[in-house]
């Protein structure tokens, strides 16, 4: 209201009637989108050591050399590409023969914008390894890094608002880290219904180290690390009987 001069509520939505593309603007100013490469380091190396090994034996048991993951919320890209950097490191030599998936989702279209570009300023690889730098990343200019394009073609950026059907279903993992706090508790049992929706039997959920499902949620979900806030969807429902359907929240 301040950029435009405009001094009511009532004023900003009528301009916001006559002038559509402020839409756009608008998001951009009330999402956060401050993230960085491997945030919360070890959140990952749990993913990495403890998830990611026994999921790939599962599936080369079966042979179904697919593995799907969904960053939600995904701001500038920068979880969604440290997905896809850790499950080619966990494959290694099988990455070839696996089919790989990241679907990363937004609901503010510059920050998908930058996320397809893959292009990033140093201060987001501070915790990136050399290896993993030199192995998935060209150097810029101006201290900037670009994803390598044997990672893009693994990952996918589309538009999705949380509050609506989830964009897939049969995920092996979903992430979606440090934004459910800024949601209602009816909003947040509404997320996870959709989260439970979205995986697999057996497949993970990773939240913000300040979230934790609570409520009638917790009957979806196994806790399988509380610290780092990583919950499992279990192999055979455990819903009781009168509480199999949560009710959806009308926007």
């Amino acid at each position: 209201m301040r950029l435009k001069g405009l001094a009511t509520y009532a004023e900003y939505a009528h301009f916001l009637d006559k002038n559509p593309s402020e839409f756009n603007d608008l998001l951009d100013a009330l999402t956060i989108n401050v993230s960085e490469f491997f945030r919360d380091v070890t959140v990952w190396d749990t993913l990495r050591k403890q998830i990611l090994p026994p999921m790939i034996k599962e599936k080369l048991a079966k042979d179904r050399r697919e593995l799907r993951a969904w960053s939600a919320g995904c701001a500038d890209g920068e979880e969604t590409y440290t997905i896809a950097l850790l499950v080619l490191e966990a494959l290694a030599y099988l990455s070839n023969s696996f089919k790989i998936e990241v679907l990363g989702t937004d609901v503010d279209p510059p920050s998908l914008n930058r996320a397809r570009n893959g292009d990033y300023a140093t201060a987001r690889l501070r915790l990136v390894n050399d290896q993993i730098l030199r192995r998935y990343f060209t150097p810029g200019i101006k201290d900037r890094f670009t994803v390598v394009d044997a990672v893009k073609k693994l990952v996918t950026f589309k538009p999705h608002d949380l509050f609506t059907p989830p964009p897939a279903s049969g995920f092996d993992l979903i992430t979606c880290r440090n934004v459910i706090i800024y949601f209602s508790k009816e909003q947040q049992q509404q997320l996870y219904r959709n989260f439970y929706d979205a995986l697999r039997a057996g497949g993970y959920l990773i939240l913000g180290k300040v979230e934790s499902i609570v409520g009638e949620s917790t009957s979806l979900f196994t806790c399988t690390d509380l610290a780092e806030r990583i919950y499992k969807k279990p192999l055979q429902p455990n819903l009781p009987a009168t509480a199999s359907v949560i009710p959806n929240v009308r926007r």
